[in-house]
This record gives C-alpha cells, sequence and structure tokens, in this order.
C-alpha cells in the first residue's frame, strides 16, 4: 500500500471515529427539540387546561407544582423527556387524567420548554411512544 492510500485509510478511520464519537453523545433538551409554532399551540392549551391549577406563568398555584423553575428543574435533572411526558399525559389535567392526545401533550410540553428557556427548533416534539426518551432533560447546556 502506497504513502497516500494509507493516508486515506487514516483520515477515514479518524472520520468514522469522530461520527461514532457524535452519535454516542445524547440528546437532551438544549438541542432545539421542538418549534415555536408548536409551542404556540401548547400555549393555548396550557391555558385552557392547565393554568388554573400550575398558574399563568407556569409558576404553580397551591398544591400544584411549578412547572419551571429552580425546583421544576431539579425534580427533572437527567430523566428522560419522556417520563415527563408521560406524566402530564397520563395524570393531567387533574380532572381529567389522560384526556391528552398524545399531539397535545408534545404542545403543553414545548410550551413549558419555551417558557423555561430552552432552545426552539425545526422538528417538533414527537409524542408517540419511545420517541423521546433518547432525549435527556438537563437543565443547564451542555458543554
Amino acid at each position: 500500500m502506497n504513502v497516500n492510500a494509507m493516508r486515506l485509510v487514516v483520515v477515514g478511520m479518524f472520520a468514522v471515529m469522530t461520527f461514532a464519537l457524535i452519535a454516542q453523545q445524547p440528546k437532551t433538551i438544549w438541542d432545539r427539540v421542538y418549534t415555536d409554532e408548536q409551542a404556540g399551540r401548547g400555549q393555548k392549551l396550557y391555558a385552557q387546561q392547565c393554568a388554573q391549577c400550575h398558574g399563568d406563568g407556569l409558576t404553580g398555584v397551591e398544591a400544584a407544582p411549578p412547572l419551571t423553575g429552580d425546583m421544576f428543574n431539579s425534580n427533572w435533572e437527567g430523566v428522560a423527556l419522556s417520563d415527563l411526558f408521560e406524566r402530564i399525559r397520563t395524570s393531567m389535567p387533574q380532572n381529567n387524567p389522560g384526556s391528552l392526545t398524545r399531539a397535545q401533550t408534545a404542545d403543553i410540553l414545548a410550551h413549558m420548554l419555551k417558557v423555561g428557556g430552552f432552545p426552539a427548533g425545526d422538528t417538533p416534539l414527537d409524542g408517540q411512544p419511545g420517541a423521546l426518551t433518547p432525549i435527556k432533560f438537563l437543565a443547564y447546556k451542555p458543554q
């Protein structure tokens, strides 16, 4: 094998290893996992379905916990976004648990992420089973 061919092999191996390392890094809510449009739909749904208990600003009211801020973030830190999604989908709203569709739950979750200060992107949250499992909730942007 000549020197140029060996260089190509080494460069190719380096590229494969780099892509493998990138693929192994977990996706987080900092990776722009919802759209502004989706969060807008979620804002309307939140006002109709959630604000009465959790407050207009997601800060919590009486026994209903906040859905943004330090306490919320610490409760969900490192957890798969699918866990938060399923918690909302199966137990909310309190007066009619499980009545939200998967799409509605994804929209409300997008609104929560937007209010929480996490960036929007070009792809909406997918509410299908398992779709949000690889995405971790991290309060602080990874380095």
